[in-house]
């Protein structure tokens, strides 16, 4: 069978931070579980992406804002003859393990990191193209020479405050994908439009291709519609070109 290629368009801020930090976290991971300094320059430089992000969104209180719109969302689902209890409780009793780990935890993730000179020595270099070079930061030179257990367990309590914010994110997002089933829907000459209803919480577009489609997705979103228009593009040093002929993809519309 062919892998499946999957694109996915936010539709609100909120699931457009998660789904920026559940990637930056997978890459980290990444990176890693692997021993080169080159892994670690990797993830370091996303460890800072992770902070970034974060010094600008209240991570902890959108989180605990999405759990708990989601907690009133299966509670009103127990009503439901065909929902299945038992994982609809499952759900529910972890989402509010998820709310108090997240409130325990004192301050924004990562404050602590604010003030730590080698990371924002880095930090200020990173602006300037191959300004991390050994010659400008020898500090960091010397870190990155260090044996990958130190190198790595330095990484992993940087990183902790982020734990727990990963794994709401990971239980928001995978409810919302798994609450509307793809559906096969055409596009006329490579161009496909939809209304939204606005009484409906969407929160995020999914559109899946075969891994041998020779075409990608570019979609428009906005409160009451959405546009999807597929191009080619047979190499990255060519522009894309709009597809001129129907073809048929997978949608899903997520709203929960």
């Amino acid at each position: 069978m062919n892998q499946i290629v999957t694109y996915e368009q936010p539709l609100n801020e909120r699931l457009r931070t998660f789904l920026r930090i559940e990637q930056l976290m997978e890459n980290f991971e990444h990176c890693l579980a692997r021993d080169t300094a080159w892994d670690t320059q990797s993830a370091l430089m996303l460890l800072l992406e992770i902070l970034n992000l974060g010094a600008r969104v209240d991570l902890k209180s959108e989180l605990m804002m999405e759990l708990k719109r989601q907690i009133a969302n299966m509670e009103r689902l127990e009503q439901v003859p065909q929902v299945d209890s038992s994982r609809l409780h499952g759900i529910v009793e972890r989402h509010q393990q998820l709310i108090a780990s997240l409130h325990a935890q004192t301050g924004q993730p990562g404050a602590a990191l604010k003030n730590n000179e080698f990371l924002n020595s880095i930090r200020q270099r990173t602006i300037i193209p191959g300004g991390t070079c050994d010659f400008d930061l020898p500090a960091y030179h010397y870190w990155l020479s260090e044996p990958v257990a130190a190198r790595h367990g330095l990484l992993r309590t940087w990183i902790a405050p982020f734990r727990n914010i990963h794994a709401a994110i990971v239980d928001i997002l995978s409810l919302v994908r798994e609450s509307a089933t793809p559906q096969r829907t055409r596009a006329a000459v490579g161009f496909y439009q939809q209304n939204l209803d606005v009484n409906q919480p969407y929160q995020l577009i999914r559109i899946l291709l075969g891994e041998k489609s020779d075409y990608y997705p570019e979609v428009s979103a906005g409160k009451h519609r959405f546009t999807v228009r597929f191009l080619r593009q047979p190499t990255p040093d060519t522009r894309g070109v709009p597809v001129d002929k129907d073809l048929e993809f997978a949608l899903a519309c997520c709203a929960l």
